[in-house]
C-alpha cells in the first residue's frame, strides 16, 4: 500500500468512528431493556425498541439470532455511481427489501438515493452509513 493509500484509509476510518465497534444480533437487542452498542469513537448509540420491533416482524424469527445490527448503507460513489448505496449480507437484504417492497434476493442489494430516504426515515437509529473506497 502506498503512501496516498494509507492516508485515504485512515481518513475513512476517521470518517466512520461513528460505526459500531462490534454489531449485536436483533435477538440479543430484542431482550435489552436499553438497546445500545459501543462506537469506535467510545460513544454508545442507543437503538429505538419500536425499530427493533418493525424488523423482528419482517424477518421470520430464526433469522432474529443471524441479523447483526445496524444496517450498513455502504456509499461508494466510485465504485458504484453518485446516489447509489449498497447493503449486504442476507438478513440485512431480507430487511431492507421487505422494507422498501422491492424484489431482492442473495446476499447484495444496491438502492438509491429515494429508497435510502425511505430506510433511513424508518430505521434511523438501526441503519448507519459507511463510507468506502476503492484503494489502488
Amino acid at each position: 500500500m502506498d503512501r496516498i493509500d494509507r492516508l485515504l484509509s485512515r481518513q475513512l476510518q476517521s470518517m466512520n468512528r461513528h460505526l459500531a465497534k462490534e454489531k449485536k444480533v436483533l435477538e440479543q437487542l430484542l431482550k435489552e431493556e436499553k438497546p445500545e452498542v459501543i462506537l469506535h469513537d467510545g460513544m454508545l448509540h442507543f437503538f429505538n425498541k419500536k425499530e427493533l420491533e418493525l424488523i423482528a416482524r419482517l424477518l421470520p424469527e430464526e433469522k432474529h439470532r443471524i441479523l447483526m445490527l445496524p444496517i450498513y448503507i455502504e456509499l461508494n460513489s466510485s465504485k458504484f455511481g453518485k446516489g447509489t448505496a449498497r447493503v449486504c449480507g442476507i438478513s440485512e437484504v431480507m430487511v431492507i427489501s421487505k422494507l422498501l417492497d422491492k424484489k431482492a434476493e442473495g446476499d447484495e442489494m444496491f438502492i438509491y438515493r429515494p429508497e435510502i430516504r425511505i430506510i433511513r426515515k424508518k430505521l434511523p437509529t438501526t441503519t448507519q452509513y459507511m463510507l468506502t473506497a476503492t484503494l489502488g
